[in-house]
């Protein structure tokens, strides 16, 4: 039973070391999505003002390294050129219209150029979520076939050690049962011994009393009457008198 409990240890050792491995290579590949969606995420965090004042200026600097920022600087002086030569040719190139109307469209450019860049940083907000949770189960899946593998193990630990027990329990009671076996036949041995000795002291009993009775229950005395010997009146040997 332990050998082959041994065994059963080994062969979970080998599948733990398998699912190890082999989780291992899922989280991997789940690893540079997590990173690069998290980037994503963040910026679009500070994009939005949810990180704050600082978010904020970390969203200002990023755009200006975008492509969108290039894209709109470019579309600002043409528009801007656009309306100077409009006001110019109305003759009101100077006027306080002119002003108004280069600011509406230098902020209507900048809001919707950065509404697009805040739009273009959204999705990251679901693929870090799918990045994320993806991992996550890597990562509860190994623990579970994991949790799953020791409990089989130490249930199988449980039984091999009840088993074991049992045996040596069965075998204690076995050595008992013997023990009380022989002690009880020669227990029976004995007391025949004693009925078959008690018989023969009858037997001896009966013997010593027939001779008692013979040789001097009737005043029997050794010796022929002619030196004296008192004559043999009855009992076994009164035939010799």
């Amino acid at each position: 039973m332990t050998a082959g409990y041994n065994a059963l240890s080994s062969n979970y050792d080998q599948g733990r070391g398998a699912l190890t491995t082999n989780y291992g290579n899922a989280s991997n590949l789940y690893a540079p999505l997590v990173a690069s969606t998290t980037a994503g995420a963040n910026a679009y965090g500070d994009a939005s003002g949810a990180n704050g004042a600082g978010g904020l200026q970390r969203a200002m600097d990023t755009f200006k390294n975008s492509g969108q920022y290039g894209a709109y600087g470019f579309t600002l002086d043409q528009g801007l050129q656009g309306l100077n030569r409009a006001h110019a040719a109305a003759g009101n190139l100077s006027s306080g219209n002119a002003d108004t109307d280069a600011m509406k469209y230098a902020t209507g450019l900048a809001n919707q150029t950065y509404g697009s860049y805040l739009s273009g940083l959204q999705p990251y907000l679901n693929a870090n979520n799918g990045a994320v949770a993806g991992a996550a189960g890597v990562d509860t899946g190994l623990g579970n076939n994991l949790a799953t593998t020791y409990l089989n193990q130490g249930n199988a630990a449980n039984t091999t050690q009840t088993n074991i027990g049992s045996s040596n329990a069965a075998a204690t009671m076995n050595n008992y049962n013997v023990g009380a076996n022989e002690f009880n036949a020669l227990m029976g041995v004995a007391s025949l011994a004693a009925g078959g000795l008690g018989g023969v002291g009858g037997l001896g009993s009966s013997l010593g009393g027939a001779l008692t009775g013979g040789f001097g229950g009737n005043g029997f005395s050794l010796g022929p009457t002619s030196v004296g010997g008192a004559p043999v009146s009855g009992g076994l040997f009164s035939m010799f008198s």
